[in-house]
């Protein structure tokens, strides 16, 4: 094989490896998952370590403020193609203390743009009854359709 033959090919390689880079067009892109827990003290040299449990306690000034954000927090980073029609995301979750019984809940973005991030919490009263989450499931439904489902690995 020649040097110049193997710059004939060099588009078509370049071609293949960015293709497979290219990002999902519709569905869930990412999900982040933190548990928040007000008590504990992070000790760690990188400083974005503990700043992440500061932005989520950030405004609670007494111990019960902050005791009332104790739980869990899911970020979810989305796409569609369709921005004319609503979107919601329906997040199915099991509690400790509540055994095989699902509690779901449901955010409804009237608004929507080709990218989105969507937070839900499940914190305060809920959580200190009910407890931390065990298993969930997040579903992205348009138009009556799901377009796309994540779900963590105890989820059945």
């Amino acid at each position: 094989m020649t040097f110049r033959s193997v710059l004939r090919l060099l588009p078509l390689l370049a071609v293949a490896a960015l293709s497979s880079c290219a990002s999902q067009a519709t569905g869930f892109t990412k999900v982040k998952i933190y548990r928040l827990n007000p008590s504990a003290r992070i000790a760690s040299v990188d400083p974005s370590v503990s700043f992440e449990q500061q932005h989520y306690l950030h405004g609670a000034v007494s111990n019960v403020d902050r005791e009332a954000r104790r739980g869990n927090y899911y970020t979810f980073f989305w796409n569609t193609q369709d921005t004319k029609q609503p979107a919601q995301i329906r997040f199915e979750y099991l509690q400790s203390a509540t055994g095989f019984k699902k509690k779901q809940k449901t955010v409804v973005i009237h608004k929507v743009r080709r990218s989105y991030i969507t937070r839900i919490l499940v914190t305060g009263d809920e959580y200190h009854t009910d407890g931390k989450v065990l298993a969930w499931r997040a579903t992205l439904i348009q138009n009556g359709q799901e377009i796309g489902s994540r779900q963590s690995s105890l989820w059945q």
